[in-house]
């Protein structure tokens, strides 16, 4: 189990990672994202030891993890950490790097794990390339695998998936982290992008100027969710009080909607501006004034600016989600 206490650190006034805690049991996966600078990328570094926390502790199963103060090479064997740097060697093959850690006492063994991976990270037919003659992403996927040769019991993934073209990315995520699940390793990926770990996180931490915003399943946050910030992370939402759809509810908190809990149907009478609309593939995201303020609401078809619409909200599932009395 990854255990972390009251853990806190600053580059002097510049900046701090301020009081986070946190639980994540083996074989469980950990994302954590927010906006750039918000310290994802220092809290990779103080989970693998290559940091001193200024307060606080980090457990690996009861046993403290120290930083560079105390060790003289900083993480442990059994952590990996895959940089947004890939430190590989450029002049040697894609299977010559991820066989590298292993022992090269078994080298038929090694291949065939080296091949294993290569299947995983859609690098089959690089087996033999030459590191320095790949891509950005195909590097980065060359560095995950060579993190998975020797397999880790804790993987630190630091925006594995940035270079990545989304052609390759959504099979390679859903791959890795099958692969993840099956082999037991426990996961911690720091992102800005929702699709890299929503659909695969246990647990997600959010982020904002080093400060622990949320820490739930990615369902929950979500679905319960009240918070702008957490909200834009997800993508483009709406906020709106809740008197504004319901005049008789007894509380006027802003609730977060989300552009499908809004329908958009023709009307006698102009209820609705249409300000813009963009094709998004399976919809026409549609931007609107209505009671002055801007929606984002979905279409399946594009809208006729000469004609008149309406908005319909979806009370009962916006009701079911925050689980409101109303």
């Amino acid at each position: 189990m990854l255990e972390i206490h009251s853990l806190k650190y600053s580059y002097g006034d510049a900046f701090k990672l301020n009081d986070i805690s946190l639980k994540l049991d083996v074989g469980q996966t950990l994302g954590i994202i927010g906006q750039s600078g918000c310290g994802k990328t220092t809290l990779l570094k103080l989970i693998f030891g290559e940091l001193d926390a200024n307060q606080g502790e980090i457990y690996w199963h009861k046993e403290k993890i120290l930083g560079p103060s105390f060790q003289l090479i900083a993480g442990r064997e059994d952590f990996k950490y895959v940089t947004q740097d890939s430190e590989l060697m450029p002049y040697t093959t894609v299977v010559e790097n991820i066989i590298k850690p292993l022992s090269r006492q078994h080298l038929e063994q090694n291949i065939s794990r080296a091949r294993e991976l290569l299947e995983v990270l859609g690098l089959e037919k690089l087996e033999n390339s030459k590191v320095k003659n790949l891509s950005g992403g195909q590097q980065q996927r060359v560095a995950i695998a060579k993190a998975l040769a020797k397999t880790p019991r804790l993987l630190l993934l630091d925006e594995p998936f940035s270079h990545i073209d989304r052609f390759f990315k959504n099979n390679l995520r859903r791959k890795l982290f099958k692969f993840l699940k099956n082999q037991g390793i426990t996961c911690v990926i720091a992102t800005h992008d929702k699709d890299d770990i929503m659909p695969f996180a246990n647990k997600l931490l959010v982020l904002k100027d080093g400060k622990k915003i949320a820490l739930d399943t990615p369902f929950e946050l979500y679905k319960n969710n009240k918070n702008s910030y957490i909200a834009s992370l997800f993508g483009d939402f709406n906020q709106i009080k809740a008197k504004q759809i319901w005049p008789d509810i007894d509380i006027n908190d802003n609730l977060i909607i989300y552009p499908y809990e809004i329908i958009i149907e023709l009307s006698q009478s102009p209820e609705i501006e249409i300000i813009d609309q963009f094709f998004g593939g399976q919809f026409f995201k549609i931007i609107v004034q209505w009671q002055s303020k801007k929606l984002f609401v979905l279409s399946k078809e594009p809208l006729d600016v000469k004609k008149n619409y309406k908005l319909i909200f979806k009370k009962n599932d916006i009701k079911k989600r925050y689980r409101l009395n109303q």
